[in-house]
């Protein structure tokens, strides 16, 4: 199972900020084994883990920790190829803000869950997942999301005041100046969710290049790239997907994964026995392949693995990660590193 991957074009913004702020990303780039070539490829993907230590290699060439929030400002839609021209053609904020959420997996997908936008009587809401616990190889990422998502809803209806409110799940960084220059609104920190508040109505602002024809043609074309997402669109991937997001603050039952997928319970467990697994198996193997992964591909401490993986304690996780593998987290780690950090 890979944590995730992303378009590589999700780099171009982090790039521009480092260009802006008078620094040149070649040298880390070639470090990365990232061309030219394929920056201008939109067929080009990086791994989760490998976009984060690429961003931390980017913060120390710059010393800016808030590198995350500039790189926010230089967020364009095109970035994101037809998912992206599809949502600017929308007719309202709301429209292209669902459509964002909604075609998600087409250019970036996390095994720790996906991003969410819903209306309420008095608000917006566009919140991202949880990547918790927060060091310096992850809070960029956040930073980034959130201060893209404030960007694009100016760029889109021409209007700077549609939120109301900025949230962060981690404590607030020692760069906090930073937050305030970037949005110049309420930023709240130790949040239970990551979000942006929006206006009451906001969701209706009409967007400036709204296009019935072109929108129409755009997403028929999304639609059917999503479809053929099948792996991705499968039971068994969409339990993973869900045990993952729900994990560490409980290890989830068959139950509260029929719950998130709109299902009974026995019609999950019949839909899973079809693809010739069990929720049971899913939830070992899940468990199993995540830690395997962050082992892999992350730099976060095992009592951090352990506690991302539902465990009580690091020594249960190295019981059961021994039972897994044949080997302690420490040995899987060392095979595996080696070599692994610009890959």
């Amino acid at each position: 199972m890979k944590l995730g991957e992303l378009s590589l074009n999700f780099t171009l913004p982090l790039l521009n900020a480092v260009r802006s702020s008078g620094y040149d990303p070649s040298p880390v780039l070639e470090r990365f084994s990232i061309t030219p070539e394929q920056l201008d490829n939109q067929r080009h993907w990086i791994s989760i883990g490998r976009f984060m230590r690429l961003g931390h290699a980017l913060i120390e060439l710059t010393g800016n920790p808030a590198l995350g929030l500039k790189a926010g400002e230089h967020s364009r839609l095109h970035g994101l190829g037809l998912c992206g021209y599809t949502a600017m053609t929308a007719d309202t904020l709301g429209d292209a803000l669902s459509l964002l959420v909604r075609l998600e997996p087409l250019y970036g997908r996390n095994i720790r869950g996906q991003s969410r936008y819903q209306e309420t009587s008095d608000a917006g809401i566009l919140r991202f997942y949880s990547i918790a616990p927060y060091n310096e190889y992850n809070r960029f990422v956040v930073d980034s999301v959130l201060s893209g998502w404030y960007q694009l809803c100016a760029l889109l209806t021409g209007a700077d005041n549609l939120v109301r409110e900025v949230h962060f799940e981690f404590p607030a960084p020692h760069y906090v100046a930073a937050y305030v220059e970037a949005f110049n609104l309420p930023v709240l920190f130790g949040q239970p969710h990551n979000q942006l508040i929006l206006g009451s109505k906001t969701p209706s602002t009409p967007c400036l290049f709204a296009n019935p024809a072109d929108h129409t043609a755009f997403l028929t074309q999304c639609e059917q790239r999503l479809h053929n997402l099948a792996e991705w669109n499968s039971y068994r991937s969409k339990t993973a997907q869900i045990i993952a997001s729900l994990l560490p603050d409980t290890t989830p039952g068959l139950d509260d994964v029929a719950e998130k997928l709109h299902l009974p319970a026995w019609t999950l467990r019949r839909k899973l026995q079809e693809e010739a697994t069990s929720f049971k198996q899913l939830l070992d193997e899940t468990r199993e392949s995540l830690a395997s992964a962050w082992l892999k591909e992350s730099d976060y401490a095992l009592s951090e693995i352990a506690f991302m993986t539902g465990f009580s304690s690091t020594e249960a996780f190295q019981r059961a990660f021994k039972r897994w593998s044949g080997l302690t987290p420490g040995e899987f780690r060392r095979q595996h590193q080696v070599g692994r950090r610009n890959r």
